[in-house]
């Protein structure tokens, strides 16, 4: 039995905003019918706990909200309570606004069911409204050992993790610093990223399959290749007009060696002032960072990138902004005539190949060169290279 939360748009709620079955947004003073006690235990006899269930998210769904918790009142007092009845009065509850009355319920299912995937989920939206994210971690962390692939918990765990603007909107903000003449991107898919060099004359796009990108820059060219393939066949001069690539985003196969020989061939390609963006260092869970997908929500091992270059290449001046859904790694002092990753490309990945995430839930060391996700952050990670 599935409650719908996402849906239940509610009364200045993180719930949403609800509208009536009418569309017209439903106030406080709005006072819909409620039929009496006896009325609803008549029109639940015969019913079953099921169909309880669905009349309350029925009514919630059309803006009854009162109506929906008195159905629920109705049917535990003809023998039809459930731990599905209890959630679905919790969503109405916070619809409604009343988010402690909500919290009550489903702490009583989770004290009966301490592994109940779905509680698990609406406790951590309740405290996400009671602006508590730690415990609203915690409870989504245990929801991801119940349930690892459990719908949207990844992604909202990401958001409680990285507040602030999500990447695509860190990455405008550096296009619009930068203004980079040149741009080069690997893994275009549907092109959202791809549209945001708008002052460069060459922008670049290396996929091997992209998904019909809408909106494309006016210097748009497509490589329908490998990026390896790419590296291979084409040269800074056939690409760039022999110009240095001013910025690169690194966002297409999801394992590290990949995305580590991408680094190394886009740096040969870069001035020293130029700008390497790498995506999906910042894995919010182990199974996250799995090199073979267990999840819907997956960045792979491409984690391990960032800690080659923390480790063996010390020259680079390097900025991480924890933006979701799976940071940013900002690169900056670049050295095209560096041969050190190039030289040992396949000592590293055996090294690390079989490497296990070694972090915990939504936690990355100490060592790691984070900034703030706004203006003035970016401005540390863009400073002088």
């Amino acid at each position: 039995m599935a409650v719908d939360v996402s849906t239940e748009r509610g009364c200045r709620s993180r719930f949403g905003n609800l509208r009536s079955a009418t569309g017209d947004p439903l106030r406080r003073e709005n006072v819909f019918y409620v039929a009496s006690p006896e009325e609803l235990e008549q029109c639940l006899r015969g019913a079953t706990p099921s169909d309880a269930v669905l009349f309350v998210q029925e009514s919630t769904r059309t803006g009854h909200i009162g109506q929906a918790i008195a159905i629920s009142g109705a049917a535990r007092r003809l023998g039809l309570g459930s731990e599905a009845l209890d959630l679905s009065e919790a969503a109405a509850r916070a619809v409604q606004g009343d988010v402690q009355g909500a919290k009550g319920l489903v702490d009583d299912v989770l004290a009966r069911v301490p592994a109940h995937a779905l509680a698990l989920h609406i406790q951590a939206r309740l405290f996400v409204e009671l602006g508590d994210p730690a415990r609203a971690k915690a409870s989504l962390g245990r929801l991801i050992d119940v349930f690892p692939d459990y719908p949207g918990a990844h992604g909202m765990l990401a958001a409680l993790a990285f507040p602030g603007p999500p990447y695509k909107d860190v990455l405008a903000r550096v296009h619009r610093l930068l203004r980079p003449q040149t741009y080069l991107e690997i893994g275009v898919e549907f092109g959202a990223t791809l549209a945001l060099a708008t002052t460069a004359t060459i922008a670049a796009g290396v996929d091997p399959a992209p998904l019909a990108p809408e909106k494309c820059p006016k210097g748009a060219r497509f490589y329908r290749m490998t990026s390896d393939e790419f590296f291979v066949r084409e040269t800074v001069d056939t690409v760039f007009d022999g110009k240095p690539v001013d910025i690169a985003f690194i966002d297409g196969m999801h394992w590290f060696e990949y995305a580590l020989r991408d680094f190394a061939n886009v740096e040969r390609w870069a001035a020293p002032g130029s700008t390497i963006v790498l995506h999906d260092c910042l894995a919010v869970t182990p199974l996250a960072a799995r090199r073979e997908r267990a999840s819907t929500f997956w960045v792979g091992d491409v984690w391990k990138v960032l800690e080659v270059l923390l480790e063996l290449r010390p020259d680079l001046h390097i900025s991480i902004v924890p933006t979701r859904p799976s940071g940013l790694v900002i690169v900056r002092r670049l050295d095209p005539t560096s041969r050190v990753l190039a030289d040992n490309l396949r000592e590293i990945v055996q090294h690390r190949l079989d490497a296990p995430y070694p972090y915990a839930l939504a936690t990355w060391p100490e060592r790691y060169p984070f900034v703030t996700n706004d203006d003035a952050g970016l401005a540390r990670a863009l400073g002088p290279s």
